[in-house]
C-alpha cells in the first residue's frame, strides 16, 4: 500500500517532512541523498529511542509515490529555536534547557554506534579534504588518534532545531550522524553549529547579522549551562575543535563554510606538529 503524504511540515538539507495519519510523519529523503545514508538513519534511529536517547520512535521505510521515505512518531510541540524566536526573553530558558537535554542523553553508555574518532579518520581521504598534502593528512591521523575514547552516545548534530518541546519534556531528532565516543567531541560539535556553521541557505547580509549574533548569544548561554551542570572544562571541548571541524567538512562538504573549516583544520595539524614531541 502507497501511503499518502499530508502537508509539508519541515524543509532540511538531506529531506523534507511531510504530515502521515496516525500521529506520525514521513521523512521523504532528497533524490542526490545516499541509500545507505537512510539505512543508517533508521538503524540508529531505533537505538536512540531503545536507549530512551529521544521518545520519538522510527517507524522503518514506507512506499510513497516517487519517492523515498521513513516514518517517524510526530513531535507535538515547537523547536527550540521556534521557542526563542517567538520571545527572546526566553532565550535563557531554551539555552539551559538544551544544554540540559544534551547533558542527559550523554549521561548513557553505549558501545554499538560506530567511534567518533575512527568516523573523523575515515573523512580525511575523501574529497572535501583533498586540498590537504600528504603530511598534513598523515599528522591528522596522529591527531585524531590521539584522542581519547568514550563510551556515550554522541549525536553530532545537537542544535536547537533538532530538540523539540514534547510530551512535557524534549525529543531530540535527527540521529542520522550518530556516533560513541568522549561528550566533548559532540559539545565541540555544537559549538562549531553555533560559531562556524552557514545559518542557513540563501540567508540576506542582514538576516546573517541579526540571527548570527542571537545564534552566538545562545551559543555561549549553552557552553555556560552545560559546563556548570557537567563539569567540563574548556580545554576538553578544545581538544575536539579540529575533529568537530573534520566532521562538519567530511559529512557535508557546504561550500559556503568549505576555505574556512580548512583554515581551522590545518591551524589545529599545526598546534598539534608544534605540541608533539618528534
Amino acid at each position: 500500500m502507497i501511503a499518502t503524504l499530508g502537508g509539508l511540515v519541515a524543509h532540511g538539507r538531506s529531506a523534507d517532512v511531510f504530515e502521515l495519519k496516525g500521529g506520525r510523519v514521513a521523512k521523504k529523503y532528497h533524490d542526490d541523498w545516499p541509500d545507505a545514508a537512510i539505512g543508517r538513519e533508521i538503524g540508529d534511529s531505533q537505538t536512540a529511542y531503545d536507549l530512551a536517547l529521544t521518545p520519538i520512535r522510527c517507524h522503518g521505510r514506507i512506499d510513497i509515490d516517487g519517492g523515498r521515505a521513513v516514518a517517524f512518531d510526530r513531535v507535538d510541540g515547537r523547536a527550540l529555536t521556534t521557542v526563542a524566536e517567538k520571545n527572546i526573553l526566553r532565550m535563557g530558558r531554551v539555552a539551559r534547557a538544551l544544554a540540559n537535554e544534551h547533558v542527559r542523553i550523554h549521561r548513557a553508555r553505549t558501545d554499538v554506534f560506530p567511534d567518533v574518532r575512527e568516523i573523523a579518520a575515515d573523512l580525511v581521504d575523501t574529497a572535501p579534504l583533498s586540498a590537504l598534502t600528504v603530511d598534513e593528512k598523515a599528522l591528522l591521523r596522529d591527531h585524531l588518534a590521539s584522542l581519547p575514547r568514550g563510551d556515550r552516545p554522541l549525536h553530532l548534530d545537537f542544535h536547537p532545531l533538532n530538540v523539540f518541546e514534547h510530551a512535557g519534556g524534549y525529543a531530540t531528532i535527527d540521529w542520522q550522524s550518530t556516533a560513541t565516543g568522549d561528550p566533548a567531541a559532540d559539545v565541540a560539535m555544537t559549538r562549531l553549529l553555533f560559531t562556524e556553521a552557514e545559518l542557513f541557505p540563501g540567508a540576506s547580509a542582514a538576516q546573517k547579522l541579526v540571527y548570527g549574533a542571537a545564534r552566538a548569544t545562545m551559543g555561549r548561554m549553552y557552553l555556560k549551562e552545560y559546563k556548570a551542570v557537567s563539569g567540563m572544562r574548556d580545554g576538553d571541548i578544545d581538544r575536539w575543535a579540529t575533529a568537530a571541524r573534520v566532521l562538519r567538512l567530511g559529512i557535508l562538504d557546504i561550500e559556503s563554510e568549505r576555505d574556512a573549516l580548512l583554515t581551522g583544520i590545518r591551524a589545529g595539524i599545526r598546534r598539534f606538529r608544534e605540541e608533539t614531541p618528534r
